[in-house]
C-alpha cells in the first residue's frame, strides 16, 4: 500500500510540475512545450501562439518565438525552424536578431581555438569583441570608413595681401566628406593618421607685376607649428607690354594667376586644419575664378578645389 500511494504521489508531482510549465506533448521521440505539434527533438514555443487544435506547423511569424533542436542535425534555431548551423538566429520576421556576448576571465587556451568574447577590462582597455586563436586573445579589427573630401569653389572669395582662410565651400555628394565644414573651410582629422591635401587655385585675370607670388598656406588653428605647410607660386615675367599683331601695337594684357599645392602631414585625433592664401600680384584683391552658377559642367568650374584623403 505504501509503494502504491508513492507512486500516485510522483504522478501528482510530475502532472503539477507539467501545469506549471505549460502544455508538454510527445510525438515519435519529439517533445514539445508550449506546442501539440513539436517539429524538432525538442520544441519550445516561448509566446504559445502556435495552433492549439490542429497538428499543423507554425507560421513563420509563429515561429518567431520558438527554440527548436533539430531532430537529424541537433542543431538549434531560435525562431528559425530549420537551423542550417548549430545555432541559427536569422529569423525573418524579428528585427532583434542579435547575439549577446559577454566577457570572461578565462584564457585563451582554455577557451579554446574560435572563442569569442566581449571586453572592456584586459588591454587595450575599451570596448572590443575579441576571438581566441587557442593561445591569445586577439582584438577583432574594423576598417573604418577613411576620409575622402572632394569641395570646390561656387561662391568666390576675394585674395588680398594678407593671408585669408578659404571658406565657403561646396562638397560632393558623392565623396566620404567627414570631418569637414563647408562654411569655415576647417577640416578636423577624425582619427590619427596621414592626410593628403590636394589644393589647386586660379585668380581672376587681372594686371600682375613682375617678380611676385602667390602663397598658399596649410594652416593648424590650434597648436605649433601654426603654418604647417607654404607652397609658392611665382611670376617673374607677367604679361605686360607683350606684342600683338594689329593696329593695336603694344598692348597691357591681363594675366590669370593659377597652380597647385598638395602635401602630406601625419596629424592626431582632433587636430583642425585650413587652407588660406595671399598674394602680392597687386596692391590690392584679386577674386577667385569661379562660376556663376554651381554646374560641374560650368567651363568656370573646377579650377579652386580643395581634396583631402586619408590614408
Amino acid at each position: 500500500m505504501k509503494n502504491r500511494h508513492k507512486g500516485i504521489n510522483i504522478i501528482l508531482a510530475m502532472s503539477i510540475w507539467c501545469c506549471s510549465i505549460g502544455l508538454i506533448s510527445a510525438q515519435a521521440g519529439q517533445t514539445g512545450v508550449g506546442t501539440r505539434n513539436p517539429k524538432g527533438a525538442l520544441h519550445i514555443d516561448g509566446a504559445k501562439d502556435n495552433d492549439t487544435t490542429a497538428p499543423t506547423a507554425p507560421t513563420t511569424t509563429q515561429a518567431a518565438n520558438d527554440v527548436i533542436v533539430d531532430k537529424t542535425t541537433g542543431f538549434v534555431g531560435v525562431g528559425v525552424l530549420t537551423p542550417a548551423v548549430p545555432l541559427d538566429m536569422r529569423s525573418t520576421v524579428n528585427t532583434d536578431n542579435a547575439l549577446g556576448l559577454g566577457t570572461t576571465t578565462m584564457t585563451a587556451a582554455a577557451a579554446g581555438a574560435g572563442a569569442v568574447r566581449y571586453d572592456e577590462v584586459n588591454a587595450p582597455v575599451g570596448a572590443k569583441i575579441e576571438y581566441s586563436d587557442g593561445s591569445v586573445w586577439n582584438k577583432l579589427y574594423v576598417a573604418p570608413k577613411k576620409v575622402v573630401v572632394v569641395a570646390r569653389q561656387v561662391s568666390g572669395q576675394n585674395i588680398g595681401n594678407t593671408a585669408a582662410d578659404i571658406v565657403n565651400w561646396t562638397l560632393d555628394s558623392q565623396a566620404n566628406n567627414i570631418g569637414f565644414a563647408p562654411a569655415t573651410g576647417v577640416f578636423t582629422a577624425p582619427r590619427d593618421g596621414k592626410y593628403t591635401f590636394l589644393f589647386t587655385f586660379n585668380l581672376a585675370a587681372t594686371m600682375i607685376d613682375d617678380g611676385t607670388r602667390v602663397e598658399s598656406q596649410f594652416y593648424r588653428t590650434s597648436g605649433t607649428p601654426a603654418v604647417l605647410a607654404r607652397v609658392y607660386k611665382t611670376f617673374g615675367h607677367s604679361m605686360n607690354n607683350e606684342t600683338e599683331d594689329g593696329p593695336s601695337g603694344f598692348r597691357m594684357k591681363d594675366t590669370q594667376a593659377g597652380g597647385s599645392s598638395v602635401a602630406t602631414f601625419t596629424l592626431a585625433q582632433g587636430a583642425t586644419v585650413t587652407v588660406r592664401m595671399l598674394h602680392n600680384l597687386t596692391g590690392g584683391n584679386i577674386p577667385l575664378r569661379v562660376p556663376n552658377n554651381s554646374l560641374p559642367d560650368n567651363p568656370d568650374a573646377g579650377f579652386n578645389s580643395l581634396t583631402i584623403i586619408e590614408h
